[in-house]
């Protein structure tokens, strides 16, 4: 997943009504072009004019992405060319791969809880999956490992918590 985020300055919205009309941004709508660099596609995503930031959802882990701001005429307008005007374009972004990556092997991690903001170290020298380490892809099989002793609600969803969201 993406996060981006942007702010166009009242005077780039002058500029954009002077150049294609007073009513551009009542006869337009924003979209994301999101380009995967590394596998050379694009998809669009739609957005709406109250948003100043998303989460964008990709299939490709690994990958260097860039996402481009830009509107399309909800009606035509003859100032516009290719249906479509550039707004900004985000830095290149490289997604990482969809796995643990443990550098050096180590006999313990760092965790904290992000709902109780607690530290604590737990040793991982002895958990089965250690001699399997390179083939570790799921975050949440490790962490039902060194949480076995706990109890955890509805583990195999995380998503369906109700104590996290997504804001």
């Amino acid at each position: 997943m993406l996060f981006v985020y942007w702010d166009i300055s009242d005077k780039d919205k002058e500029n954009y009504k002077k150049q294609y009309g007073e009513n551009f941004f009542e006869k337009s709508r924003p979209v994301l072009l999101v380009h995967n660099d590394t596998l050379n596609y694009t998809f669009q995503v739609d957005i709406n004019d109250f948003a100043n930031s998303w989460y964008v959802h990709i299939n490709d882990s690994n990958s260097d992405y860039r996402v481009e701001l830009g509107r399309i005429p909800i009606e035509y307008n003859e100032k516009v060319k290719d249906n479509y005007v550039y707004v900004t374009t985000s830095n290149e972004m490289e997604s990482p791969n969809d796995h643990i990556l443990f550098e050096k092997m180590q006999n313990e991690i760092n965790f904290r809880n992000v709902k109780t903001g607690f530290e604590e170290t737990k040793n991982i020298a002895r958990l089965k999956l250690i001699p399997n380490l390179g083939r570790i892809y799921n975050i949440y099989e490790l962490y039902k490992q060194i949480y076995k002793d706990e109890n955890i609600e509805d583990f195999s969803n995380p998503s369906s918590s109700s104590s996290s969201t997504f804001r």
